[in-house]
């Protein structure tokens, strides 16, 4: 688990919210939002609206998008809240299994603990470490989509 507080919770989602809206312009475009950071993960969310394709479902490259912004997101907390590190997505996968007609809701799970530790112990002594996130896409049993995402965190240093 990254997030161990309600406090710890409150300060990335206002943190998380702000870098999107003001350095994401995309994200500020498809209205992503933080809807719950808590000890199973991060959900971000999006409205149907601005993320709609000409069939009036959830476009897919919106839904890659805040998989990607998820996972983005789950990595820069994961190095922690004073690595001062930078965060690039290096490589990308999407199952699309199934049209959403409703918001667009991606669910990032936290890494297992050691997969964290070991995380930022090899960011610490190398400056830069690699993390694999998986997201699920839409609501309910049945995902729209699966993304698997390797992101990688440098300090900027």
């Amino acid at each position: 688990m990254c997030v161990n507080t309600s406090e710890q919770a409150a300060r990335w989602t206002a943190r998380l919210e702000t870098l999107w809206r003001d350095e994401i312009p995309l994200a500020r475009a498809m209205e992503a939002a933080v809807e719950r950071l808590d000890g199973e993960g991060l959900v971000a969310t999006a409205p149907l609206s601005a993320n709609r394709n000409h069939m009036g479902t959830a476009f897919g490259g919106s839904l890659q998008a805040l998989a990607t912004l998820a996972g983005w997101a789950v990595t820069l907390v994961a190095a922690g809240e004073d690595s001062g590190c930078r965060v690039v997505v290096a490589q990308a996968s999407t199952r699309f299994l199934a049209p959403l007609k409703g918001p667009l809701r991606a669910r990032a799970r936290w890494p297992a603990a050691e997969d964290a530790e070991s995380f930022r112990r090899r960011l610490e002594a190398r400056g830069r470490a690699r993390l694999t996130v998986e997201v699920r896409l839409g609501d309910g049993d049945r995902p729209a989509a699966e993304f698997t995402g390797d992101f990688v965190a440098m300090r900027r240093d």
